[in-house]
């Protein structure tokens, strides 16, 4: 909502006609609304905070009040005024949490409510039950998300003001709630991710939270449209599987050597060394005796033998798989990773190695990276996804998802 159509709702500058969609600064013909600051805006609505109490509001503009707060740091104010949107809302979320699970498929997001424009809470809300009752259940539906998306983004917003006043255990509960509407909300999952990784110092059970929210948040978001925050993710991932590694410390910034792990691409392969004669043997003296161990289920063995030929050629496909392979079977994920991407960088269409990072990526509980690395298998070498009844895993992990 602008500022132009804010003034007029809030402050009396216009009519308020039941049900009016928004307006724009050319429906307020002769105001200059537009020239207001938020200071200014916020010293007009101090002034008036008894009358503005009294006064009937609609949703539309207590989620605006809510965000006017909210982007000024008013974060008391913005609770309420949030609250006061959220309250009106218990019913309709309520009989739309209930419909969601009656649905037989999932409603398509682009349905929309309406013909066009775009309808107050209101009026969706109207259309919503209006549809419930004639036993539509994807039109109502449509109605009712088109009608709460806001609300997720109030919720979202009130608990993060919580945290900012110090109230973790409120800012955790109305994520949650948040989650519930819209339960792959990237903006709640960033958020409840980090209140977990920052009140995690000792405590495994809330560490462990901060890994599932964020798993689930690299799932719904990648490097492209969400760079900053993926990249904010990606790194402190290392640093809570480090932390659940070492009985619940956080260490403050994550090893160098552990910077690209968890999540995300390929990365450019460690530059290949040129290797005399008697190196070369070495490599292959190690990879040999690693492989052995590997087939023996001697896994420790195993990642000496693998280490001693990636000391002499980190990026070599067959020592960083093997490394990668006994890595995982120690239940070292992140460096199971580490290991298994130096490989692939070299070589990315290496199908063990593939299958091996899906299987980092499933017992990470990050279903959908699995399922991706799972299917470029059955690409790369069918024969071998049959071997390894990759179909019937992948099934399992979208559904997991």
């Amino acid at each position: 909502m602008t500022l132009p159509v804010f003034l007029c709702l809030v402050l009396g500058q216009g009519p308020l006609p039941p049900g009016h969609p928004d307006i724009t600064a050319e429906d307020q013909a002769g105001q200059d609304a537009g020239a207001v600051s938020a200071q200014e805006l916020l010293r007009r609505l101090d002034q008036m905070k008894s009358e503005l109490k009294e006064r009937p509001k609609t949703a539309e503009i207590e989620f605006a009040l809510g965000n006017l707060y909210y982007d000024n740091a008013r974060w008391p104010d913005a609770i309420d005024a949030y609250r006061q949107l959220l309250e009106r809302a218990v019913d309709p979320i309520q009989r739309f949490l209930a419909l969601r699970g009656r649905a037989r498929r999932k409603p398509s997001p682009q349905m929309r409510c309406g013909e066009s424009g775009t309808p107050a809470f209101a009026v969706l809300i109207a259309a919503a039950e209006t549809s419930e009752a004639r036993g539509d259940v994807e039109a109502a539906l449509a109605c009712y998300r088109q009608a709460l998306l806001p609300l997720a983004v109030a919720l979202t917003r009130q608990a993060n003001a919580w945290y900012l006043i110090g109230n973790d255990d409120l800012a955790v509960a109305v994520h949650r709630r948040a989650l519930e509407l819209v339960p792959d909300n990237p903006d709640s999952l960033f958020f409840l991710g980090a209140i977990f990784f920052e009140s995690g110092e000792g405590n495994l059970e809330r560490l462990g939270q901060a890994k599932a929210v964020w798993t689930r948040f690299l799932a719904v978001v990648d490097a492209k449209t969400d760079p900053e925050r993926y990249k904010i993710v990606t790194r402190d991932l290392v640093r809570v599987q480090l932390a659940l590694d070492s009985h619940g410390h956080v260490a403050q910034e994550p090893a160098p050597e552990m910077q690209a792990m968890a999540v995300g691409p390929i990365a450019a392969p460690p530059p290949a060394p040129v290797l005399n004669g008697q190196q070369r043997r070495s490599l292959e003296q190690a990879v040999a005796e690693g492989e052995a161990a590997l087939s023996r289920k001697r896994w420790e063995a195993a990642r000496d033998a693998f280490a001693r030929a990636r000391r002499l050629d980190p990026g070599d496909l067959a020592a960083a798989r093997g490394e990668g392979t006994a890595l995982l079977n120690q239940g070292k994920l992140l460096e199971a990773e580490a290991a298994l991407r130096d490989g692939l960088g070299r070589e990315p269409t290496d199908a063990l190695s593939l299958y091996e990072l899906g299987e980092v990526y499933s017992r990470s509980e990050h279903y959908a990276g699995a399922a991706k690395f799972w299917l470029q298998v059955v690409e790369e070498d069918p024969k071998l996804a049959a071997k390894l009844e990759l179909p019937a895993k992948i099934r399992r992990a979208e559904q997991l998802q």
